[in-house]
């Protein structure tokens, strides 16, 4: 990803999970049933099947939803919006989601080790505790695998701020150390692969640390 004017974290979040902007589902979720459906089917290449399956209702209903015949519940709606949310995933390419599922596995410290390679990062502004500075942070050798996946699963399920809030979860555990940390503003984020000839090989915690090397609460391995 090239760098590009500073942006907010939700922004470039959303931008790597969706290739939308911050607030791109809510955007979409204020719009008339009728077009939300259009955009829906468009996503479906315009099968009714299809586009019927994916909000959870059947032709019949989609078609009394389009028509303006009935409208739908509020639980429909929930369920169309998880429908929105889990197209919007895919506007990103196959490739591209499996780039970015594959760039989190934990190897710690020993991601120094020239063997290892890729991995997720950020490069912005971050406050941890009362120390605010630019940094770049190889996060994604220290997240467990497959933790982009949930992070994708939680914007399905409960939308952009489900996402951030587990992102900021899992590098508050495993990153930070801690949770008082904000990323105020965003130069570039990646989502590279991890190329790791060694394989799966950890402490009980799957954390890798030297034997000379003690994570304390607040401390952050700068890669």
């Amino acid at each position: 990803m090239a760098k590009n004017k500073p942006t907010s974290w939700a922004g470039a979040l959303m931008h790597a999970l969706t290739h939308r902007s911050d607030g791109g589902h809510e955007r979409i979720a204020k719009k008339p049933v009728s077009e939300r459906l259009g955009w829906l089917a468009k996503r479906n290449r315009g099968n009714e099947e299809k586009t019927a399956a994916a909000a959870g209702v059947t032709k019949r209903t989609l078609r009394s939803w389009l028509s303006g015949k009935s409208k739908p519940s509020a639980k429909s709606l929930e369920k169309l919006a998880k429908a929105e949310r889990e197209s919007m995933t895919k506007l990103v390419s196959a490739k591209d989601r499996a780039e970015i599922d594959s760039s989190t596995k934990r190897v710690g410290t020993r991601s120094r080790d020239t063997r290892v390679s890729g991995g997720a990062y950020l490069s912005g502004t971050i406050r941890i505790s009362n120390d605010e500075r630019d940094r770049t942070i190889q996060f994604g050798r220290h997240l467990p695998s497959g933790f982009m996946e949930e992070v994708r699963a939680a914007f399905v399920e409960g939308g952009q701020e489900a996402a951030i809030s587990k992102m900021e979860e899992g590098l508050g555990q495993h990153y930070f150390h801690t949770s008082d940390f904000e990323i105020l503003s965003v130069d570039e984020l990646s989502f590279d692969g991890i190329s790791d000839p060694l394989g799966d090989v950890g402490d009980s915690e799957g954390r890798y640390v030297s034997d000379t090397e003690t994570l304390r609460p607040g401390d952050i391995l700068e890669d």
